[in-house]
């Protein structure tokens, strides 16, 4: 008797450590799931269980990692329903994360209009033909949006969290025009000046969502930068890529120049700490540069934004890729890995543990499999300490 009631004893200080921890650590996400789109996510049978095998993968990595906070970059948002952009985070949750033994459920969602596959009604890609609705599921239509997407909706963005999220707060630059931001790089003689007159800066959207942690508030600033490629000599899409990124730095120190979609202007102006989040489309090792230096490096050595690296890409963790020479969260092309996703908190958040779901082929086959499957992304996260 004595001592199972030492296993009792044992037991219930561990209980009561996971209670604690559970109170004080925070785990934040990002994860750019492929083409997450409606199809996939009205794939369920006659229970409205999803049945969508990549989806499903997606959703096992969110149910084994468990993010307290996740950002979702690559979910269509279902323009059927217009007054609830809610409705593909809300399949994702009730027919894949909220089902199965390890279910999780997300109280708090929040989605707002973006850019990808909104007509702009010009000739954005200088092609001779501004796409029409009969150009829907082509380039052509998505080269002359005002961010990329070959239908409206696809490509956009969501959160997911435990926490409430402070809408009365919440900024969004949608709309912003990309020849307002102070030092834009627009690659000189490309666009009109009609062009210019309507050309929004965001491929998506920058989002500053404030999130109530408790007695605290973090602000999680979300965006999904164009990816780099996909242009031409005059290097629209980089340039483009690097102003998104650009973007960030003018909104910390309260650039007055900004304005959000509601024509308030102005940066951050708050003291609370914050985390960028999202698939910034950049990698520390890109060989274009402007203004001396790459475009993810205008955050990753900006004084008041600390790069987590340490933690993200620890070797001895099992659920990252210890064969990786390079760090990474993304797979292209032939096998190669690079960093483009990321979580770059301020200063002031004190980061304890972080990891990239790679498990390795021959210590977790059945994780390295479900992270093929799930993406060309990896799912990172980060516990911070409150």
């Amino acid at each position: 008797m004595n001592k199972l009631l030492w296993v009792i004893i044992v037991l219930s200080c561990i209980i009561t450590a996971c209670n604690q921890r559970s109170k004080h650590i925070i785990r934040f996400s990002t994860f750019n799931i492929w083409e997450l789109s409606s199809q996939k996510l009205c794939t369920i049978d006659e229970k409205g269980t999803g049945r969508d095998p990549q989806v499903l993968a997606a959703a096992t990595i969110i149910q084994r990692i468990r993010p307290d906070i996740l950002v979702i970059n690559e979910i269509d948002h279902d323009y059927a329903f217009p007054e609830d952009l809610t409705k593909n985070a809300r399949r994702f949750l009730d027919a894949y994360l909220n089902q199965g033994e390890a279910a999780i459920t997300y109280p708090y969602i929040f989605t707002a209009p973006c850019n990808t596959g909104i007509r702009s009604g010009l000739d954005f890609n200088n092609d001779g033909k501004m796409a029409d609705a009969d150009d829907l599921q082509t380039r052509s239509f998505g080269e002359d949006c005002f961010g990329y997407g070959q239908y409206p909706g696809q490509y956009a963005m969501a959160l997911l969290s435990k926490y409430r999220v402070d809408t009365t707060h919440v900024r969004t630059f949608q709309k912003f025009l990309w020849k307002d931001l102070p030092g834009n790089h627009i690659p000189p003689g490309y666009y009109s000046d009609e062009e210019l007159a309507i050309f929004r800066l965001s491929s998506k959207s920058h989002w500053d969502v404030p999130i109530v942690i408790h007695d605290k508030t973090i602000h999680l600033f979300i965006s999904h930068p164009t990816p780099p490629v996909f242009d031409g000599p005059e290097d629209r899409n980089g340039r483009r890529n690097f102003d998104e990124i650009k973007f960030w730095r003018h909104y910390i120190e309260n650039d007055h120049a900004l304005y959000d979609d509601n024509n308030s202007s102005g940066g951050f102006a708050r003291d609370d700490s914050f985390i960028i989040a999202g698939d910034l489309n950049a990698s520390p090792d890109a060989s274009v540069t402007y203004d001396n230096q790459t475009a993810i490096g205008q955050l990753l050595y900006y004084p008041k934004i600390q790069d987590p690296k340490e933690f993200v890409f620890r070797r001895n963790k099992k659920d990252c890729h210890p064969t990786v020479k390079k760090a990474g969260t993304a797979q292209f092309g032939h096998g190669q890995h690079v960093r483009v996703d990321y979580l770059l908190p301020s200063r002031a958040i004190k980061v304890i543990d972080g990891g990239v779901f790679w498990p390795d082929l021959q210590v977790d086959p059945q994780g390295f499999m479900l992270a093929e499957k799930a993406s060309d992304h990896r799912l990172v996260w980060l516990d911070i300490k409150l």
